[in-house]
Parts: C-alpha cells; structure tokens; sequence
C-alpha cells in the first residue's frame, strides 16, 4: 500500500512541476471527452463495460492462489 501511495505521490509532484507534461496530459483528457460525447451514448455504455471488465479480471487475479 505504501509503494502505491509513494508511486502516485512522486508521478503528482512530477505532474505539479512540469508545465509540458500538464499540459499534454489535461490536452489529452479533453479530447478524450470530446471524443466520447460525438459518440455519446454508446461510448458511455462502452466505457462502462470496460470499467466492468477490468474490475472481473482483477478481482479473478486478485483471489487467486499464489
């Protein structure tokens, strides 16, 4: 939990100081919007989908035996 925790901390302090990757990044989420409501609402329902999917395959990985 710490690596997780310390892992996202440092990729938000590198977000906060560097102005060029803010800016792609926030450019990218944009579109990414912009491109889900052209679609809208069959991407929504995708997007939901996937989100499900995900979540089966780690919780499928997560309980089993190591």
């Amino acid at each position: 939990m710490l690596r997780a925790v310390s892992m996202f901390g440092l990729g938000g302090l590198f977000f906060a100081i560097s102005p060029k990757l803010r800016g792609e990044v926030w450019g990218t989420l944009g579109k990414g919007v912009t491109t889900m409501d052209l679609y809208a609402p069959y991407s929504y329902i995708a997007g939901g989908l996937l989100v499900f999917f995900a979540l089966m395959v780690s919780f499928y990985r997560g309980a089993q035996a190591r």
